[in-house]
């Protein structure tokens, strides 16, 4: 199944929807991409903290959690950040598949105290203190309710979003079915040759129907899927870090261990460690 995201038009409901409400909010893809997010000003305690290499680290794993929470329950779901922000996110589906994600947030949670947390955050990332706590105070505070009521709008509009061509989802046409095949062969060579024999196509219309459908080369596509499945694998099942390597099509471990951190920001086994392997029972009750 092809997915495409027509990101101005998502661009513009954040836009409205950040205009309505005040609260920042961002749109991702189920690989974990942000495809746009309103407003293009970022909140100066979020900034700070993510001009640190640690603090992007922490962030991108903070949003990962919620986001796979509103998957797995398939519902919105809320946390706090690891800098005590209050964060929702909210699934986009379509039948039994996760197409992204809408998350809203960086906002206090006004029933608890910080100033803890504040300390800790200025000694690990070397932040000043007096800018990290100004910054964290000129944050607004909403109520749970209007948390709520917020997550319950993009909940209906989600359901919606193919249907008024903010997501077009592709079943027949070439790319879909060139996107099928390389999800369904991952762990292959997937090289631009075989995959020209398999469609009976030249090279030159391999890279075009690429560019076109997907934005991006085959090669970074083939990549993209790789990752895709890596991060399913991994959070999903107890396959040990060597075998999914090649079960995406990667021999190198050492490779694969960059390749995979390069692209989402931590190493697969931490990666892992954050997001551990838990078995669900038939009503989807986790097993300990």
């Amino acid at each position: 199944m092809l997915i495409n995201f027509n990101v101005e038009k998502l661009d513009k409901l954040l836009y409205d929807f950040y205009q309505l409400t005040g609260l920042t909010i961002s749109v991702w893809n189920a690989d974990f991409r942000q495809l746009s997010y309103q407003p293009k000003g970022m909140r100066t305690f979020c900034r700070m903290i993510k001009s640190t290499p640690k603090g992007r680290e922490r962030c991108l794993l903070s949003d990962m959690t919620v986001c796979k929470a509103c998957a797995v329950e398939g519902r919105p779901a809320s946390h706090l950040c690891h800098a005590g922000l209050v964060d929702t996110a909210v699934p986009i589906r379509f039948k039994d598949t996760v197409l992204g994600y809408l998350m809203f947030g960086q906002i206090k949670d006004g029933t608890t105290d910080n100033t803890a947390l504040l300390a800790e955050l200025s000694r690990e990332l070397d932040i000043d203190i007096a800018d990290l706590t100004q910054s964290y105070e000129e944050l607004e505070v909403f109520d749970q309710e209007a948390v709520v009521a917020a997550a319950n709008i993009l909940k209906m509009a989600t359901r919606y979003l193919w249907l008024s061509e903010y997501i077009d989802i592709g079943y027949n046409t070439v790319a879909s079915r060139l996107d099928d095949y390389i999800r369904t062969n991952i762990a292959a060579e997937l090289s631009v040759a075989s995959i020209c024999r398999e469609f009976g196509v030249s090279k030159n219309r391999l890279y075009e129907i690429a560019n076109e459908s997907f934005g991006h080369p085959i090669g970074e596509h083939i990549a993209q899927a790789r990752v895709s499945e890596a991060k399913r694998l991994l959070s999903a099942t107890d396959t040990p870090v060597h075998e999914v390597a090649a079960l995406v099509g990667i021999a190198d471990y050492n490779y694969f261990t960059k390749f995979f951190k390069s692209r989402v920001g931590v190493a697969p086994l931490k990666y892992r460690k954050e997001f551990p392997f838990t078995l669900y029972d038939e009503d989807g009750v986790a097993i300990e």
